[in-house]
């Protein structure tokens, strides 16, 4: 498969000197889901703030054959769809219509087809209902099922979520589940929730202190109880 996620030698350290990521490498391939996993601290979360050039380290960063540079920055956050741990941090708009309607748009979209796809992300995602309510009136789960929304309103070609089931309730986790098994985008996911990259990913990345440990297929990663304990990692219940 073509490589649509091409990391090389990624160092990534912040002002007051936290080394987050440490001369990291990986790939990840059209249509592939991988799970990256790893304690509190490993540099989950500063790894995934890379693919769409939220933060800038030392090291190479290709995305669909692009360049992460100034240059080519409008045209990456077109095909990766970043869905934040915190959803407040997502949406700021009057309404879930607003908030799922901005990027698309800032993409200079006709009117029709905004509305359009608005409206489709927000069937796909069980927020119809909450198309007129006020964005933070909601409840944490309807909160992260917008911001779902709005990344899907703008067509990217890859998702990258940070921890994605964190506070849902069972029935929407399940639903999310489901979801992201029926459609076809390139996935990375960072979580805790192992079970969750059981369902859905083939390959699983293990970072911690700011390095790949190991990366290796789901089930064989998650069955070495030995080396997720050594990291901070409890085994996944559905092996």
């Amino acid at each position: 498969m073509d490589k649509v996620i091409e990391i090389v030698n990624l160092t990534f350290t912040y002002p007051d000197g936290t080394k987050a990521l440490q001369n990291l490498s990986l790939e990840v391939a059209a249509g592939e889901s991988i799970g990256i996993i790893g304690p509190n601290g490993a540099g989950k979360s500063t790894l995934l703030l890379h693919l769409n050039g939220i933060l800038k380290g030392d090291g190479l960063i290709k995305v669909c054959g692009l360049e992460i540079n100034a240059a080519n920055l409008a045209s990456i956050r077109k095909k990766v769809g970043l869905v934040f741990q915190d959803a407040d941090s997502q949406l700021f708009m009057p309404s879930v219509f607003d908030d799922v309607a901005f990027g698309p748009l800032n993409l200079d979209w006709p009117k029709e087809k905004i509305i359009r796809e608005v409206d489709s992300a927000l069937v796909q995602t069980d927020t119809m209902h909450l198309k007129d309510r006020l964005s933070h009136h909601l409840s944490y789960g309807e909160k992260k099922r917008t911001c779902l929304a709005t990344v899907l309103a703008m067509k990217p070609e890859i998702l990258v979520f940070d921890e994605p089931s964190s506070n849902l309730d069972p029935r929407h986790r399940r639903d999310l589940i489901n979801f992201l098994k029926k459609i076809n985008h390139t996935k990375v996911i960072a979580t805790h929730d192992l079970d969750f990259v059981l369902q859905l990913c083939s390959r699983v990345a293990l970072l911690d202190n700011g390095r790949l440990v190991l990366e290796g297929e789901t089930i064989a990663m998650l069955k070495n109880n030995a080396l997720l304990e050594s990291h901070g990692l409890e085994a996944a219940h559905g092996i």
